[in-house]
């Protein structure tokens, strides 16, 4: 009788509770709930009586869920894998190589256009779906949606993941005012001055192989340290990771081994354990803490993106940053959301122009053609802006490698949304994966080629040009787009200007690809290559 009563448990705990919601930032009170009402029991009816009651609600639980989920779900006509319908850890189980989005194409193939990779979510491998899903109009939203709930510091979400569209577009507006073309253009010198850097670097090689996927990291990391708090990490100098590269690589590493499942990570944050992401936030502040105390101590300009950022918080009446929790909330934004990405378009670049040497040496004769044009023996952003190829070069890095593979997840307004004909039920999280859909041949002829004519002479290589979204749409595209360009236009410029380069003797390009890992953002493999100054 006693084990009925649990079964019967069980099933009203699925239909009055579980199967009502997003429950995953609720990890730790439902864990507790357990464990309390457990010892509960075994206090009153011992702990094997208590363990047979125990089993059967489990047991009943999670027979009640499979059940619903199999069939009963409203996304139980969607295709997809068994384990994917009764389970979110079959994200665990694609991202066990640490290239999940390979895996993820690999079921389009077999599955179709729209995919159920989740018990609630699908992913759609369509451009038609962009609009619906990502637009200003669109009533879609982070909130309940995955990764964006647990990722926050002491409750105070950054720009890339505010749940609440109204608060997002005034922060927003803050960040903006630190992407203006006045703001780019102070950027500019520091960008120079880590291409110099960079630049020597190369020369102290004396011809020995260089990892530049290593350095396309140290690149953007310094860069970001410069333009975002006037600070020089050294890291290219140094030709390692100093400890917050570290701490990034192994906090972005257990997401994307985890397949964004994010209860794990919910429970980790209530219980006060994850002591990697504890010291990135400590030493994240004391970064902030300092670049906010030289602010107040007026003794020059900083002309940095913190400085629009401090400007707001210490104003009377602020657009956005009412607590020092949300700045240093977006403090981290600063290092994460512009060293990862940009990095990984120039690990790949660096690649694709040293295996196909025709296309670095075109490249080579177009920014020569404008170098020292406005700035005797430098480049300028104005001048390489408008370079036909150097732009077809970046756009197609972009589209093969998008460093964001999968793009995070967005929950459908109660109406649900049409794609292509097809209804989307309400409450669902969908995404449309950057990775596949730019690889997709009903998108691009030889969809995996490099083929940087496609943006140029040959047009008729891109079926969809709405298909490349490397920096998002809508209200949540990427606030710091000018700046990636900018970035990788004057590095590309000032290597191919200097040095010619190709493989290193025993490397043939393939552990670039092979050993990648996708953490969120994508992190390229290893790739050496010999570099050697022009006449």
């Amino acid at each position: 009788m006693q084990c009925l009563a649990g079964a019967i448990a069980g099933v009203l705990s699925h239909l009055l509770y579980f199967i009502r919601g997003y429950h995953d930032t609720q990890a730790f009170g439902i864990l507790l709930t357990h464990i309390t009402s457990f010892v509960t029991l075994a206090l009153y009816s011992g702990p094997w009586a208590a363990s047979l009651i125990f089993s059967s609600y489990l047991a009943s639980l999670f027979a009640s869920i499979g059940l619903y989920r199999l069939c009963l779900h409203p996304l139980r006509r969607f295709p997809g894998p068994l384990a994917a319908k009764l389970t979110k850890f079959y994200g665990p189980y694609t991202a066990r190589n640490g290239q999940m989005h390979i895996e993820q194409n690999k079921l389009f193939r077999k599955y179709g256009d729209i995919v159920r990779t989740a018990p609630n979510e699908l992913m759609i491998l369509s451009s038609a779906a962009i609009p619906p899903i990502h637009a200003s109009k669109s009533g879609c939203r982070k909130r309940n949606a995955g990764v964006y709930n647990v990722v926050h510091y002491k409750g105070e979400y950054n720009l890339d993941s505010i749940l609440d569209r109204e608060e997002h577009r005034w922060r927003r507006q803050v960040w903006e005012k630190a992407m203006t073309t006045k703001s780019l253009a102070a950027y500019e010198i520091s960008t120079r001055e880590v291409c110099n850097t960079w630049l020597r670097k190369i020369e102290s090689a004396g011809g020995r192989p260089i990892n530049t996927s290593l350095f396309s990291l140290l690149i953007t990391f310094d860069h970001m340290g410069k333009i975002g708090y006037s600070h020089d990490f050294c890291t290219i100098e140094a030709g390692k990771e100093n400890r917050m590269l570290d701490l990034l690589e192994v906090m972005f590493g257990q997401l994307g081994q985890l397949g964004e499942l994010t209860w794990p990570i919910a429970l980790m944050k209530s219980l006060g354990v994850g002591g990697d992401a504890a010291e990135f936030d400590k030493l994240t502040c004391q970064m902030a803490d300092r670049r906010l105390e030289a602010q107040e101590n007026g003794d020059r300009e900083f002309g940095d993106i913190f400085e629009h950022l401090i400007r707001d918080f210490q104003s009377e009446k602020p657009t956005a940053f009412f607590n020092k929790d949300i700045l240093y909330s977006d403090a981290a934004v600063i290092l994460v959301g512009a060293t990862d990405t940009i990095a990984v378009v120039l690990s790949y670049a660096f690649s694709h122009l040293a295996k196909y040497q025709e296309h670095q040496r075109r490249l080579h004769e177009e920014v020569s053609a404008v170098f020292g044009k406005t700035i005797p023996g430098e480049f300028t952003h104005a001048d390489l802006a408008n370079l036909e190829f150097l732009e077809a070069v970046i756009n197609e890095t972009m589209r093969l490698d998008n460093p964001v593979c999968n793009n995070a997840g967005r929950t459908t307004p109660p109406e649900g949304i049409m794609v292509d004909g097809v209804w989307v039920p309400g409450g669902v999280s969908v995404r449309v994966p950057g990775y596949g859909l730019q690889r997709s041949d009903k998108a691009f002829v030889r969809p995996d080629d490099f083929i940087p004519e496609r943006w140029t002479t040959r047009p008729e290589y891109i079926l969809d040009r709405s298909a490349f979204f490397p920096f998002l749409t809508g209200p949540n595209n990427c606030v710091g787009k000018r700046v990636a360009m900018m970035v990788l236009r004057l590095v590309l410029s000032y290597t191919v200007q200097r040095y010619r380069f190709r493989f290193a003797p025993g490397e043939d390009g393939t552990a670039i690809y092979k050993e990648a890992k996708n953490n969120l953002i994508l992190k390229a493999g290893p790739l050496n290559v010999v570099f050697e100054k022009r006449d």
